[in-house]
């Protein structure tokens, strides 16, 4: 009876510590991911000339006519 109340006494303690150890690493801040704030970085829209490769500042050489909707015939 003494030896398995002693096996219970260790086995709550080393739970107990399990427990402690598992909150203590999750909780602490070096464990916190490092991720954008909308505090500290504004949403920056991307640059559409960057993007697709055409500067939007140029412009035709031939401007276009007529219409995509009505082709010449």
């Amino acid at each position: 009876m003494r030896n398995r109340a002693l096996l219970l006494t260790i086995t709550r303690a080393a739970a107990a510590l399990a427990v402690a150890w598992t909150v203590g690493a999750c909780t602490h801040p070096s464990a916190m991911l490092m991720v954008d704030s909308p505090k500290l970085t504004p949403y920056q829209a991307p640059d559409i000339d960057e993007l697709t490769g055409i500067d939007s500042d140029e412009t035709p050489a031939t401007p276009a006519t007529g219409s995509a909707q009505a082709p010449h015939k």
